[in-house]
Order: structure tokens, then C-alpha cells, then sequence
């Protein structure tokens, strides 16, 4: 189980987290998402249609990146290079956890949230769960909102810290309020599997406003099934291809055609 310290630390993270978003409506419309800072359009919601990138800690659209990779072969340039800085592409193995590394001092969250998985996977370290906990409670406390949502799945499944579902659902509230569409996901579930199908529908809602297609079709399942009204299902669709129509770019679109992302958003 935690540590004394880290146990410390979390209190410390949520009650800092439970303060910093004591004025912020749960159920609030989402912010725009982070922009790709080649193309300058809101990254798209879905993990694998952005990289992250080691070498200058930028997160980069699959259109950016496809667009370059193109460029590239037609230059006849066999190695694959990082469409931003410019580096040899090297996002895995020993090397890249040196670089990660190297970011993780700049305080860069990406980076701890990167760190993160390989230590849960074991992935070129030594496979801990403790540290994988440390690394995004590191996230969360330089803000990342996917983080806490991961902090509140060890709750949720008592690993490394006791099983505790009230600190698992405020974990996921924190993230919702922060800005993770994932968390609303996540809680759209909670509430619909302990019979709390309203407030579920209302997770469900703002994120297919956000423009999660997963979210919005299970919506439209739920329209079906008379849980929703015509009328907000029609508000929620047009909110949903507005936030779409924000993130899309034929380049998105050849390198979704080339390389069709895994279900989900």
C-alpha cells in the first residue's frame, strides 16, 4: 500500500484541487482543446490522432505529422523525422526515456503522463505501480486533467492506495472540472451503473458536445430509448458537429484515411 508521504501528497493534491475548482459548474460547456502548434487547430480528442513528441515536448496532430512523413518520403529522406523540431523520431525504446526524462525536469506534464504508462506497462523500466502513481500525481499537480482521472482508477481498483470509491468519484469530478472529456465519460458510467441515469445522461452530454463521437453515439442510442428529448438531442448534435467542424483539416482527414484511428474518441 501508499506510503505515509504519498498517501500526504494526494490529500494534499485533491483538497489544493477541491479549492482551485470550488466555482466551476460540473456539467460546464468544455474549453477548446489544446492546439497543435504546427497547424494551430484544436488537437483532436482522440489519443491516437495526436503524438507526443520526446524530443521537444510538443503534442502534434496526426494531420502535422502524416503531412511531414509524405514530405519527407517524396525527399527522399528515409528517416523519420519530428514534424516540429525536426529530430530523428524516436519515441521508443531506452533513448526516449532520456528525453522524457530531460522534459519531466523542464515540469512538462505530457512527459510525467508518458513516464506514467511505461512504468504501469513495465516498458523499458521496471514494471511499479507506486511509481507509476507518483508520476501522475506529478501530472496533476502541474494541472493535466487526464491525470486525475487516472489517480482516481487506482482508487477505484485499491492499487497501491485502499479501495475508496468517494476519493475515486471526487478524482473524477476534479478531472471533469478541469477540462478531461475522458472524466465525464468515466462518470457517465458511475452514475448510469448505480442508477443515477440523469446525471449520467448530463456527463454523456457534455461530451459529445465536445465532439466525442463515441459519447455522441451512445446518445443517440439513448434518443432511441426515449431517455433523451428530441429537442436536446438536436442542441447536442449541432454542438457536437460544431466542435468537430473546429478540429477538422484535410490533412486530419488523408491521415485518418491513410491510417484509420481505433474505435472511440
Amino acid at each position: 500500500m501508499a506510503s505515509l508521504e504519498l498517501e500526504a501528497r494526494l490529500d494534499n493534491l485533491l483538497s489544493t484541487a477541491q479549492k482551485e475548482t470550488a466555482n466551476i459548474d460540473l456539467f460546464a460547456p468544455m474549453a477548446e482543446n489544446e492546439e497543435c502548434p504546427i497547424c494551430l487547430i484544436p488537437l483532436p480528442l482522440h489519443d491516437g490522432e495526436v503524438v507526443f513528441m520526446t524530443c521537444c515536448g510538443k503534442q502534434i496532430c496526426n494531420g502535422c505529422t502524416y503531412k511531414e512523413v509524405m514530405n519527407d518520403m517524396k525527399n527522399g529522406l528515409l528517416e523519420s523525422k519530428c514534424a516540429f523540431c525536426r529530430q530523428p523520431d524516436r519515441n521508443e525504446g531506452k533513448p526516449n526515456i532520456k528525453r522524457i526524462k530531460k522534459l519531466m525536469k523542464k515540469k512538462n506534464p505530457e512527459a510525467f503522463m508518458q513516464m506514467a504508462v511505461y512504468y504501469k506497462e513495465g516498458r523499458n523500466v521496471i514494471q511499479s505501480d507506486t511509481r507509476a502513481l507518483e508520476m501522475y500525481i506529478c501530472a496533476a499537480e502541474l494541472s493535466h486533467s487526464n491525470a486525475y482521472v487516472s489517480i482516481g482508477e487506482f482508487y477505484e481498483n485499491g492499487v497501491v492506495v485502499e479501495q475508496n470509491m468517494s476519493k475515486a468519484l471526487e478524482c473524477f469530478e476534479l478531472g471533469a472540472k478541469k477540462g478531461s472529456v475522458h472524466a465525464h465519460k468515466v462518470l457517465s458510467i458511475i452514475n448510469g451503473r448505480n442508477g443515477k441515469h440523469a446525471k449520467g445522461i448530463e456527463h454523456l452530454t457534455v461530451a459529445a458536445r465536445s465532439g466525442a463521437q463515441d459519447s455522441m453515439d451512445y446518445l443517440m442510442k439513448v434518443y432511441k430509448a426515449k431517455g433523451v428529448s428530441k429537442e436536446d438531442l438536436a442542441q447536442t448534435l449541432r454542438a457536437f458537429q460544431a466542435s468537430n467542424n473546429v478540429m477538422k483539416s484535410k490533412d486530419r482527414d488523408d491521415a485518418r484515411a491513410a491510417v484509420p484511428a481505433r474505435s472511440g474518441s
